[in-house]
């Protein structure tokens, strides 16, 4: 097979062509323009193309003198017909796999993949779409009168006992433990909920339902054996305000679940020291208590000093907390005291499958 280097000039798009592609001229152009030019168009002895009309488009418009092809010279005019439909046409019947994908783009951190139509992390969804189909998430209207009510961020709902500058509610300490936790939105994958401990350690936009909404998952966050508070992020670059918010909007879940009936064991984050003066308000002492270093170690700053300031904030939560018993999901990081009952990550196990099934493969 020999691929040569045409002019663009000498190409010409195939006049009946099919295939509607303007959409995707974007991201193939920021293909290009971040990998390069790494599959060539296959065209006819005319210079006619049977396939890579959207490559064509993209090399156009990046204003390309030349582009890579394959001259098709052994195909018939009606092969290359049959050609140019099959090669879209196979396209439709692949599908996702969302789980394998999730990993996948869990371990790109430096390039942007909503450049390439996936969506973007920081976008919201509403987490009702996320469970009943993950590949229909539906963004929430604000303009719903359903989401209305939130403007008084859940004060007209209902006001708790708070602590420290910032008025962040308090919530009241467990004992519970255990080793089994599940992802909330995976609750339809296990028919013992009461078995499990109910977590959110996964980007905000797939719970922040669970906060505009409380009252929409009661019953279902009552059918597990407790549930972790959720883990709204708290980023070092994160302003101070919307730190606080977080921390704010986590622990009002928190004890808004317990005053429903839940038992709900304190999810504890921090982000630089100066977030000390707050994110541990409204967290008892003396209690069961969860970690994560999910969506913290895995991020491309990840080095030594921030293991450094993860080991800070935790024994921080040691002296202000004394926590019976730490349930550690994710990661661990080195010299960690207390009584830690650690739970591999979600990833963690879906890499442990992964491995299995290449070793069941290889034989």
């Amino acid at each position: 097979m020999n691929i040569v280097e045409k002019k663009l000039s000498d190409l010409k798009p195939y006049s009946n062509n099919p295939r509607k592609n303007d959409n995707a001229v974007k991201p193939v152009m920021e293909s290009i323009r971040q990998f390069g030019f790494k599959v060539p168009l296959v065209i006819d002895s005319n210079g006619v193309i049977a396939c890579g009309h959207t490559r064509y488009k993209a090399a156009k418009k990046l204003k390309l003198s030349t582009v890579p092809c394959i001259i098709a010279s052994d195909l018939n005019e009606e092969q290359i017909k049959a050609f140019r439909l099959a090669d879209n046409k196979v396209a439709e019947s692949a599908e996702w796999d969302f789980d394998l994908l999730s990993l996948e783009l869990d371990d790109i951190l430096e390039i942007d993949m909503s450049d390439f139509g996936f969506k973007s992390l920081h976008t919201d969804y509403d987490l009702e779409s996320v469970e009943s189909d993950p590949q229909k998430l539906e963004i929430i209207d604000e303009r719903d009168p359903s989401c209305q009510h939130n403007c008084f961020e859940n004060q007209d709902l209902m006001q708790f006992p708070c602590t420290g500058f910032y008025g962040i509610p308090e919530m009241q300490a467990t004992q519970t433990t255990g080793d089994k936790m599940l992802r909330f939105m995976d609750w339809k994958e296990v028919g013992d909920p009461e078995n499990y401990i109910a977590h959110f350690y996964y980007d905000d936009y797939k719970f922040i339902s669970a906060w505009r909404e409380p009252n929409k998952y009661i019953n279902r966050l009552r059918e597990f054996k407790a549930v972790i508070s959720p883990d709204f992020s708290l980023y070092t670059d994160f302003p101070k305000a919307l730190q606080i918010l977080s921390c704010y909007r986590r622990q009002w879940c928190a004890a808004y679940w317990q005053y429903m009936g839940i038992d709900v064991i304190p999810d504890v984050v921090w982000g630089d020291r100066d977030t000390f003066d707050f994110c541990f308000d409204g967290i008892p002492k003396h209690s069961t208590v969860a970690v994560s270093t999910v969506g913290v170690k895995n991020d491309k700053n990840w080095n030594n000093k921030l293991d450094s300031l993860f080991k800070a904030g935790y024994d921080e939560m040691l002296n202000r907390l004394e926590p019976t018993t730490i349930l550690f999901y994710g990661d661990m990081i080195d010299d960690l005291e207390g009584n830690i009952i650690r739970i591999p990550s979600y990833y963690e196990e879906k890499r442990k499958i992964l491995n299995e099934r290449v070793k069941e493969k290889r034989g």
